[in-house]
């Protein structure tokens, strides 16, 4: 919400809580954005390049993988996690728009990205995937920004 109101853009607008907009000063055109009462929201930031998000943070890497349909393609890919001592803290599955039964798993890894292990395991996926996404690499949620001196 702070980008979109350093925008200061009309073609620019944010998802986000009513308090949130109030602290920024952005105006509330919708209220009520959600197409089900039991809405769960992931709040991403955009971009066209990739932040690089230095070794010394604590991290995390966001994938979309879609596996085959034969029994434990998804226990396989796992399994590479486990095999690099990877942390998975988010699995989440979301239907395949115009394929029916199938799955596209979000997955969260506590690594980051540039990490060998983590090169290393992508190169893995890549190999027993159908599709592999690296959506993006960002410090962990418990990180505080400390302001420069």
């Amino acid at each position: 919400m702070e980008k979109v109101a350093q925008a200061n853009s009309p073609r620019v607008a944010a998802l986000g809580s009513e308090a949130g907009g109030m602290l920024h000063g952005l105006q509330v055109l919708e209220r009520i954005a959600a197409n089900q009462t039991q809405n769960i929201t992931r709040f991403l930031v955009l971009a066209r390049k990739a932040i690089n998000v230095s070794d010394q943070v604590p991290a995390k890497t966001t994938l979309l993988i879609a596996t085959g349909q034969q029994a434990g393609a998804l226990v396989e890919a796992l399994l590479v996690l486990r095999n690099h001592n990877l942390i998975m803290t988010k699995l989440e599955s979301r239907p395949i728009h115009g394929n029916p039964w199938e799955e596209m798993f979000y997955l969260d890894i506590q690594a980051n990205l540039e990490s060998q292990v983590m090169q290393s395991a992508l190169k893995e996926l890549g190999e027993i995937t159908r599709s592999m996404k690296v959506l993006g690499c960002y410090p962990s949620e418990n990180v505080v920004p400390v302001e420069p001196a």
